[in-house]
């Protein structure tokens, strides 16, 4: 039987032996039951918390198990696996899924025995109950070294942070001291004072960037794309520049179907707000004018109300699109966005990190031949006569299961009708032997309304069942299909977001030398080399091709070698 092990520790204070100590322990297990573990199937993680949903090492379980390398998964005890329960319980079911059983050496848990259910759940449940309690015993800590006046770990543009007090050794034999201050880094805090300063005297935050990597002033870390507009909103929303050091203002909560964390505002009773005149860069003038400021920019963004707040939306590029693939494509050389950077003819797409002087990706694609072979390749891929035709057939069969219950609704409208005739019959009868009163003048205008709107809805529904929805013709589809970038053209907003849901991020890497590998099989020595861009994508069928399931195709997209008729993807830019 074949067997993989994962081991697990926490933290970086723990010992890296604790990986040597519970890999000995699993291995000592496999030999006693003749169990095979290969080298290959042992994955760690080291330094990675229980609580973490994407581990480098237990994805790597995940894939081996999923491949069926193994049938066992040997653990020190379940923790290990994670440390939410829910987690830990999603693992199980997985693994069991696949047919692979999990082994806890200390715990003696095999999740294959009927008996380890109440087992599982109940060490899942200790964990989990540990974790609280660790987060708990680290937030105490931490608040009370910011109440003494000690640094709890922040990193912020214009502060550095110095040890504090005697360099002592604690109960793990670790040499550390009684805590860190944070002082006033005096470069970076003018280049604090410079940006409040021009903020406030009316420059844009987007000039503002532009200056700043035009005369390459590092960020806090280092970041490969330089300074945004994100890094210089921080700056100017945080008080820390005034002395206001307002800690446990946010907290984190973690999705428990994605692992996402999400930060979310915590009462006023658990925020700890300290005043540090020490620590002040920015007057309390100039702070007051940039949130001033900050307000009137804030007003240039369409906003929405939602529950009794005001929210700022996404950029307009997000929910108003101004050309099929605006908002869809990054560079791959920094990450950043891909952008109309020239208004000439239809327009280029560019680098926007490279117009901000942060990549060096200056490559220029036109629009119009993007679209071409983007579109060009869906039609290809996905939106095929065929397909459609499929799609077209489901939907069929959804409206007709639908009208099933119509002739029944029918029915019941006809009859409802037919009484409300007849009490209309009698009234009337009652009025022709004399008896005539206001009363009666209003029940009989109410009913004939009654009749009115009936009638109207039997009406719809017999439509309904004369006009059910019918599949048209292959030749049809093929027809529209002609016109399809046409049609999107007609709706560019509308079309975009439905491009944007089906494409997800289309990736553009430059290839930009001769000897690239890539064009080994492609472009002879002789011919001349012409810059182009390769496009990465990932394609998501229609939901309704089958009984609701979902496919993928993965398009890597080439240049065509016009010389060798084998080669019959497109190049997408010369």
């Amino acid at each position: 039987m074949k067997a993989a092990i994962y081991a697990r520790y926490s933290s970086e204070n723990q010992s890296d032996k604790s990986i040597d100590d519970q890999v000995r322990v699993c291995r000592k297990y496999a030999t006693e039951n003749g169990i095979t573990i290969e080298d290959k199937h042992i994955f760690i993680d080291e330094a990675k918390s229980g609580s973490l949903v994407q581990r480098p090492g237990l994805q790597a379980v995940e894939r081996a198990v999923e491949a069926k390398e193994v049938e066992t998964v040997l653990v020190d005890d379940l923790s290990r696996l994670s440390r939410s329960n829910h987690q830990m319980l999603t693992l199980v079911l997985k693994f069991h899924y696949h047919q692979v059983r999990i082994i806890s050496v200390a715990d003696n848990i095999n999740t294959d025995d009927e008996g380890s259910k109440l087992g599982i759940q109940l060490r899942g449940l200790v964990n989990e109950l540990y974790l609280d309690d660790l987060r708990k015993k680290t937030s105490r800590g931490m608040e009370g070294q910011k109440l003494r006046g000690f640094s709890a770990g922040e990193r912020v543009y214009g502060y550095y942070s110095q040890p504090f007090g005697e360099l002592k050794v604690n109960g793990k034999g670790q040499a550390k001291y009684e805590g860190k201050i944070h002082k006033i880094n005096p470069d970076e805090a003018e280049i604090v004072k410079r940006i409040f300063k021009e903020f406030a005297d009316g420059t844009s935050m987007h000039k503002i960037v532009s200056k700043l990597n035009t005369d390459k002033i590092p960020t806090k870390r280092k970041h490969a794309g330089g300074w945004n507009i994100s890094s210089i909103s921080r700056i100017i929303n945080n008080s820390k520049y005034v002395g206001i050091w307002d800690w446990r203002k946010t907290k984190n909560v973690r999705d428990p179907m994605t692992g996402k964390n999400k930060a979310i505002k915590r009462p006023d009773k658990e925020r700890v707000i300290i005043f540090r005149e020490d620590l002040i860069i920015i007057d309390a003038g100039i702070w007051e004018k940039t949130q001033k400021r900050l307000i009137d920019v804030k007003g240039a963004w369409p906003v929405s109300k939602k529950r009794k707040e005001f929210y700022q939306q996404k950029s307009y590029s997000h929910t108003s699109p101004t050309y099929l693939l605006s908002g869809l494509l990054k560079c791959q050389s920094c990450g950043g966005a891909i952008v109309m950077v020239s208004g000439k003819g239809t327009g280029y797409y560019g680098c926007h990190n490279a117009k901000r002087k942060t990549c060096n990706n200056t490559l220029l694609i036109p629009r119009k031949r993007l679209e071409e072979i983007i579109i060009g390749k869906l039609k290809e891929k996905i939106l095929t006569p065929d397909n459609l035709l499929q799609v077209y057939k489901r939907v069929e069969e959804i409206v007709s299961k639908e009208m099933n219950t119509i002739p029944e609704q029918v029915h019941k409208k006809e009859a409802q009708l037919n009484k409300f005739k007849n009490e209309v019959e009698n009234y009337l009868t009652f009025i022709r032997l004399g008896n005539v009163s206001k009363s009666v003048g209003d029940i009989l205008s109410e009913t004939e309304k009654r009749i009115e709107d009936l009638q109207m809805e039997l009406n719809s529904f017999q439509s309904i069942q004369k006009n059910n929805f019918k599949t048209p013709p292959k030749e049809w589809i093929i027809h529209r299909l002609e016109k399809l970038t046409e049609t999107l053209n007609k709706n560019t907003v509308t079309s975009a977001l439905a491009l944007k849901e089906l494409l997800g991020s289309i990736t553009l890497e430059p290839v930009l030398e001769k000897d690239n590998d890539n064009l080994g099989q492609f472009l002879g020595d002789h011919r001349d080399f012409k810059p182009y861009y390769i496009a990465h994508t990932k394609i998501e069928t229609l939901a309704l091709l089958d009984d609701g399931s979902k496919g993928s195709i993965w398009c890597h997209w080439r240049p065509l070698r016009e010389s060798n008729p084998s080669y019959h993807l497109e190049r997408v830019v010369t």
